[in-house]
């Protein structure tokens, strides 16, 4: 075999552990993120729990205040109904207290109302802030246990690296500058064996003749479907 192909597979085989150890490090952080991301839709979940009930609250007082001063004009009415001179007078006040009263209980019903909900929205709140501190917690956890991960997977990254250093050196200029083209455009893979007339890195076929030429095991070439750099692969070594 020509060894130029030996050197690429050696190199490919290598990158394909750089790709694995970038994926298993970026696996870690995305869960992180993930992690985050859910925790602080939750702490804005909680601030408009705390922004309802506040705003309640505050309705409740007002409707205090509201309940006080009907309270106190129903006073005032039934005290003047005492001194009224004409029955237009008298009914003009009976309406002024009836309103009033209505108004109260209107106002009351509306306050309890508020309070129900502000005890619901209380119960959804602490849930919440208890589900939001847990969250916490293990994300610190899985913090920790990713950054662990990380650290051992960049030295073992760090070491196969260097070794490709030395497998890229080996090979000749522009194969290496091709190999990495394709490897960029190729989601790290650049390289790809052809078994039994299929290319392995896209699984179609390639043309007879070529396959036949890659036969040789004395060349590379494209695959016309993916582009990558092909070279022949009995089945007896996929297996």
């Amino acid at each position: 075999m020509n060894k130029d192909i030996n050197k690429l597979i050696d190199l490919q085989t290598i990158d394909l552990q750089i790709k694995k150890f970038d994926e298993e490090m970026s696996a870690g952080n995305i869960e992180l993120q993930t992690r985050t991301e859910t925790i602080e839709k939750r702490k804005q979940e909680i601030v408009v729990f705390q922004e309802k009930i506040d705003a309640g609250e505050q309705r409740r007082r007002e409707i205090e205040a509201d309940v006080e001063d009907s309270e106190i004009r129903i006073k005032d009415r039934q005290t003047k109904l005492m001194n009224v001179q004409t029955n237009r007078e008298y009914q003009s006040l009976i309406k002024e207290i009836e309103d009033s009263k209505t108004l109260v209980k209107n106002l009351e019903e509306e306050a309890v109302h508020i309070m129900e909900q502000a005890e619901s929205l209380g119960q959804k709140l602490t849930e919440e802030k208890n589900v939001c501190e847990t969250e916490e917690g293990l994300l610190s956890e899985k913090t920790q246990e990713v950054e662990k991960l990380e650290t051992g997977l960049q030295k073992k990254k760090k070491k196969i690296e260097n070794q490709r250093k030395k497998k890229a050196k080996a090979l000749p200029e522009n194969l290496l500058q091709k190999y990495e083209k394709i490897l960029l455009r190729r989601n790290g893979l650049a390289l790809a064996g052809v078994t039994n007339g299929v290319c392995q890195g896209c699984f179609m076929s390639i043309p007879p003749q070529q396959f036949n030429e890659l036969m040789k095991r004395e060349s590379l070439a494209n695959c016309p479907t993916c582009s990558r750099l092909i070279y022949y692969l009995p089945e007896a070594e996929t297996e």
